[in-house]
């Protein structure tokens, strides 16, 4: 039995302008996503049994593959689905597509037997943490293949969140080619809460709609910026002014209002929208209250920054 796990991340500054280089600073999370592999020979076909499950304990997948002699390509066999949760195809086709790609950069991977995976999610999957590149993650370690050229091979990106899941700590990004570890652990952590918006953005979508913009390579290095600033700010006054001008700056950027000015126009702290705008996590400074405050709004998912950061 083989084990792998990668943790989970949240882009704090950067969104949208890691694309085109900006300085962006992200960090792991607690929670992450397991692997285990089986293997066992076998004298007959050679098969590939997946199964993934949520982080209620469900299996909300299962398929078998079939593994060719050349073990260069996954056609799917047989597939079975106990749940309407997703559409089996669109699920069966990336990962036929992300085995096969690993096969291409390790031809020796999936040779001689067969093999069933599990994999486990920590979190619920639309917390936005990276149910895809922690996955990602796990089958390069297995494959012992590069991360990024998988990443890139399928579902695209940054690869920002592939750092992450790779090295397990914070890091300072740029590309793939440039990034470095790094510790995050502002004074004034405890005073920083993870509200989550009780929807899941579309990465791609986001993507989509900050390319379809003029590129701003002034905001772009303002972004750059705002990150050398916030990693050496130990005055919380300060970082909430840094944040405000982070978020000002990309709702520009992006055409739309921050996330403050559309659902929180009285909350006396700073907020900011990490990753793609709409969804997912946002970072609020605070106090005490806090957690009651997103709460009474509906937002029931309020993790202090010690319960949710690696």
């Amino acid at each position: 039995m083989q084990s792998f796990f990668s943790h989970g991340k949240l882009l704090i500054t950067g969104e949208y302008v890691v694309l085109d280089g900006a300085l962006s600073l992200a960090i792991p999370t607690k929670y992450g996503q397991r692997m285990e592999v089986e293997f066992r020979e076998s004298d007959s076909d050679n098969t590939l049994t997946w199964y993934s499950i949520d982080s209620d304990g469900e299996t909300w997948y299962r398929e078998e593959f079939l593994i060719k002699e050349s073990g260069t390509e996954l056609p799917r066999s047989v597939g079975l689905h106990p749940t309407e949760l997703c559409n089996i195809n669109t699920v069966s086709d990336a990962l036929v597509n992300i085995l096969n790609k690993a096969c291409e950069g390790n031809p020796w991977f999936l040779e001689g037997g067969s093999y069933t995976v599990r994999t486990y999610l920590d979190f619920p999957n639309n917390w936005g943490l990276g149910s895809s590149s922690t996955l990602i993650c796990n089958i390069a370690k297995w494959a012992q293949v590069d991360a990024f050229e998988l990443s890139e091979a399928s579902f695209g990106g940054s690869g920002y969140d592939i750092a992450v899941g790779m090295m397990g700590g914070d890091i300072l990004y740029r590309s793939s080619e440039m990034w470095e570890g790094y510790v995050y652990q502002p004074a004034f952590r405890n005073q920083l809460y993870f509200v989550h918006l009780n929807q899941k953005q579309n990465s791609r979508e986001g993507i989509a709609t900050y390319r379809s913009k003029p590129k701003d390579n002034k905001a772009i290095a303002r972004i750059s910026e705002l990150t050398e600033e916030l990693i050496q700010c130990n005055d919380f006054g300060v970082f909430q002014r840094l944040v405000s001008e982070h978020e000002t700056i990309i709702a520009s950027m992006i055409d739309m209002p921050t996330v403050k000015e559309k659902h929180f126009p009285d909350y006396p702290f700073a907020i900011k929208s990490l990753g793609a705008w709409g969804g997912d996590f946002i970072l609020a400074c605070g106090d005490e209250s806090t957690p009651q405050y997103f709460k009474d709004k509906g937002f029931k998912t309020v993790l202090s920054y010690n319960d949710l950061i690696k």
